[in-house]
């Protein structure tokens, strides 16, 4: 059993480090996807090696990731001068941008929807409602960097279980 229980822990840990991979991209919930395969491993292992405590640390993080691109996109809008209509257009700008072009929406649509909001709604000068657009850009960004940070986290506390 040891040799099955060690090719199970060699897939396991093959298949995390393609989800930190999927983790840089923005929306796409790499981050809970890691904590099912840790829950599906600490089944099939009778959880002897991952505990109920690391399972609900881990969910923690793991609910936290599903709000980082919105936060951060928010944050970098609202560093660059952003008004809550240009966040709000960030926001949505997002969302239909993944619908119209998943990989360029992902960036282009909340740079497009807060530089719209900006000139529609708060009636900013064309230089700033870029700037704005631009900070929504960082933003998204810095969650992705975060985004890693925790992934690579996840993956290293789960290998210091397993060993």
């Amino acid at each position: 059993m040891g040799s099955v229980s060690n090719i199970i822990k060699i897939i396991t840990i093959v298949i995390l480090g393609a989800e930190v991979l999927i983790s840089l991209l923005p929306i796409v919930p790499g981050i809970p996807i890691i904590y099912v395969t840790m829950l599906i491993y600490a089944i099939i292992d009778g959880f002897q090696q991952i505990t109920p405590l690391f399972l609900v640390i881990m969910l923690f993080i793991a609910i936290f990731s599903f709000f980082i691109d919105n936060i951060v996109a928010w944050i970098g809008a609202k560093k660059y001068g952003g008004s809550r209509a240009g966040l709000w257009g960030a926001f949505f700008g997002g969302v239909i941008g993944v619908f119209i072009n998943p990989l360029f929406g992902l960036l282009l649509g909340p740079f497009i929807g807060a530089i719209a909001a900006e000139l529609i709604f708060s009636h900013r000068q064309f230089f700033d409602a870029v700037k704005v657009g631009i900070g929504t850009i960082v933003g998204i960004f810095g969650g992705c960097i975060l985004k890693l940070l925790l992934s690579v986290f996840m993956v290293i506390a789960f290998i210091t279980q397993v060993y």
